[in-house]
């Protein structure tokens, strides 16, 4: 059984159909995806949660594939250009930049976006010894330890605050971007390493057209949670049930009982727990309360995302590139902004231009007021930042609360503590973005693997495979 239609637990549940396993997926809301969420409004293809993949992770790029949508993905539109907004002005940021350090020496050099007394205090990284232990540390503190404060900033934390939900003096460096400790191991200045990544990476793409970073789907994300719900429904021995939050997670011999809020009473061979951490933990308390208690160390914040559509008139002058990270010390409701427009192909009608707004954390206060509010004070950013002159035409706000994990110091060993605590019961799989990824490739790549550990368990004669949760 599968509790739970988020992304991870439709994954999860198409796995167990291709083993032959009977599955039932449960979800608690009225609808599948969780925070892959696509609308359509007025011609415009609006992603109210993420818009795109990893291409370098290639799980989903391959379900897409197997579910007949390989000829549906996309990358993004030329130019790829992106600003930073920083000391109140538009950068654009500097070619060849790679995990927020510089694959190539010349742009980074000449770039504006720092003064030389911060280069040279960024190139103090040449010559600083290693720093690491065994012990995790912020992504912040190693950092700027490193290559200073700017570095931080205006780079770092725009580009993995932004996309973790969380200031990089919170995230773990183990857990986020594992790269950098193998940095300084393996070559002692992030720098070199980075240079060396580069002209390795240029060498490979030599005489070859270069690939897109991020990807995702004619139709939006949205297909995807289409395609699998179709090929779930249309697999024998399967079932969807919508508006079917779980209870109770009850120990019945070697097996565990799955109580439904309306009373139903099931009792599948192995359940998925596919739900966000909160409910995972809430189900698991009684059972497993080491491991309900890990879950509840994972801390998670709360985001926002704003869409905007315009007029193209409406602009003094046209947007330009794919967008702008905003720096940590800019004063705007925004951290960061995508003109979705530019950036995919037939996201919206001729003459208009579509934006998407991140609201972090930061604007929590601007997030718990109302939409007219929010909307009013990403319209006033615009305005302030590229001369909008008219109201827009479709506006759509997200809010995504409690609901972002935060991968703080210290995160891989709290999934270490959830893993060991559900050993002694392998009927318990447990997936979701909490855990070993936020992002969608890694989400479809654990509910997959948490399939097939279950498969592997019950075989493929078993009554019913549970998947709970929403991730």
């Amino acid at each position: 059984m599968v509790v739970g239609g988020g992304i991870t637990g439709l994954a999860a549940a198409y796995e167990l159909t291709l083993a032959g396993v009977p599955v039932l997926l449960v979800e608690a809301s009225d609808r599948l995806g969780g925070k892959v969420w696509t609308k359509r409004v007025e011609g415009f293809l609006i992603e109210a949660g993420p818009d795109s993949f990893i291409s370098y992770r290639p799980a989903a790029t391959e379900l897409a594939r197997e579910l007949g949508l390989g000829g549906s993905i996309i990358g993004t539109t030329e130019p790829r250009r992106v600003f930073i907004r920083a000391r109140g002005a538009m950068v654009p940021m500097p070619d060849g930049m790679g995990l927020v350090l510089p694959t190539r020496i010349g742009p980074f050099v000449t770039t504006p976006l720092f003064s030389w007394p911060q280069k040279l205090r960024a190139g103090l990284d040449l010559i600083l010894p290693r720093r690491l232990d065994g012990e995790d540390v912020s992504i912040g503190a190693f950092l700027r330890h490193r290559l200073g404060r700017a570095m931080v900033d205006r780079l770092a934390d725009p580009l993995l605050g932004g996309i973790y939900g969380a200031p990089v003096d919170d995230l773990s460096l183990f857990a986020v971007v594992p790269q950098l400790r193998d940095y300084e191991r393996e070559h002692r200045s992030l720098l070199l390493a980075s240079l060396a990544q580069g002209r390795a990476a240029r060498a490979r793409a030599s005489g070859s057209p270069a690939g897109s970073l991020f990807l995702s789907l004619e139709g939006g994300l949205g297909s995807l949670v289409d395609a699998l719900a179709a090929a779930i429904r249309g697999a024998p021995d399967a079932e969807i049930r919508l508006s079917a939050p779980v209870a109770a997670l009850e120990r019945e011999g070697s097996r565990t009982a799955v109580r439904l809020a309306d009373g139903t009473r099931l009792e599948p061979d192995a359940v998925v727990l596919a739900a966000p951490a909160p409910v995972a933990a809430a189900l698991l308390a009684d059972e497993l309360p080491v491991a309900a208690a890990a879950i509840r160390a994972i801390p998670h914040g709360t985001t926002g995302v704003v869409t905007l559509a315009y007029a193209a008139d409406a602009f003094a002058r046209p947007p330009e590139g794919h967008g702008v990270l905003v720096a940590a010390d800019e004063p705007l409701a925004f951290g960061a902004c995508t003109f979705t427009s530019s950036k995919w192909a037939g996201r919206a009608p001729a003459g208009t231009v579509l934006v998407r707004a991140f609201v972090p954390e930061r604007s929590a206060a601007l997030l718990g007021g109302p939409d007219d509010a929010i909307v009013a004070a990403i319209h006033g950013d615009l305005r302030r930042l590229f001369g909008v002159r008219a109201g827009p035409l479709v506006r759509d706000v997200a809010r995504w609360t409690d609901a972002m994990p935060r991968y703080t110091v210290g995160h891989l060993g709290r999934v270490a503590a959830v893993e060991a605590a559900t050993t002694g019961r392998p009927e318990i799989a447990v997936a979701g973005a909490a855990f070993h990824g936020v992002g969608v490739p890694e989400c479809v790549a654990r509910g997959r693997a948490a399939a097939r550990r279950v498969a592997a368990l019950v075989g493929s004669g078993v009554e019913a495979a549970a998947v709970a949760g929403a991730a």
